[in-house]
């Protein structure tokens, strides 16, 4: 766990491609061999934050230096979920397909006509809990749809608004490094009436463990 902490954070200090870093990560064994090596340190498993995301997937943080920093992330979509809702990020990241398939939407979005509720969505208060802040209403049209495959990465920027949904049987599995952030806030077009605000519950230490176990056991050593 340690080597793969190394190998990131050097990369991401000296490197500005992050899409190859993630390939590597994947690609060499060293994302398996991770998860292989956490489920068996049960001490650190307390330390993973792991919740079941407003979007429907499991997001698993395996590894990061702090707040504000790059991270390592594992998407997991374990069957079907409600579509997403459109939105940005507060980083721009890289990401590369395990398994499954998703269906990535791009969006532009005009603030000048349109009736469809915007949001500014950060964090609350409380931990886990996330505050959906009206923005103003507007009109999206997309921009592009990509079907994303096993063996595939890519890399998107901050501003891009889009949405991604499972597309052709389960699980889908993604890792995803993201980089450090740049804005504290993300713009979200829901799919459906949201309340004021949600609240993430995190994932128990034997949840993860299992998690972590069923990933690991669908990625090819």
């Amino acid at each position: 766990m340690t080597e793969l902490f190394a190998f990131i954070d050097d990369a991401m200090s000296s490197s500005h491609d992050p899409e190859k870093i993630i390939v590597a990560v994947c690609e060499d064994g060293w994302l398996r061999e991770h998860l292989t090596a956490a489920t068996k340190d049960r001490a650190h498993l307390s330390d993973t934050l792991c919740y079941r995301h407003p979007n429907g997937f499991y997001k698993m943080k395996l590894l990061s230096p702090g707040a504000d920093s790059w991270a390592l992330r594992v998407h997991i979509w374990d069957g079907p979920v409600p579509q997403s809702d459109v939105h940005d990020h507060r980083w721009d990241f890289s990401s590369y397909i395990l398994s499954g398939q998703l269906l990535e939407k791009q969006f532009a979005l005009d603030r000048d006509t349109g009736t469809t509720p915007v949001f500014e969505l950060a964090k609350g208060a409380s931990s886990g809990e996330y505050r959906y802040m009206p923005d103003g209403v507007g009109r999206l049209s997309e921009t592009s749809r990509t079907r994303r495959t096993p063996g595939e990465s890519y890399t998107l920027d901050h501003r891009v608004l889009h949405r991604a949904d499972p597309a052709g049987g389960y699980p889908v599995i993604t890792a995803v490094l993201q980089g450090r952030d740049v804005r504290r806030t993300t713009t979200v077009v829901p799919a459906a009436e949201r309340t004021e605000s949600t609240t993430v519950t995190r994932l128990g230490s034997e949840d993860v463990m299992d998690l972590m176990e069923w990933v690991a056991e669908r990625l090819v050593a």
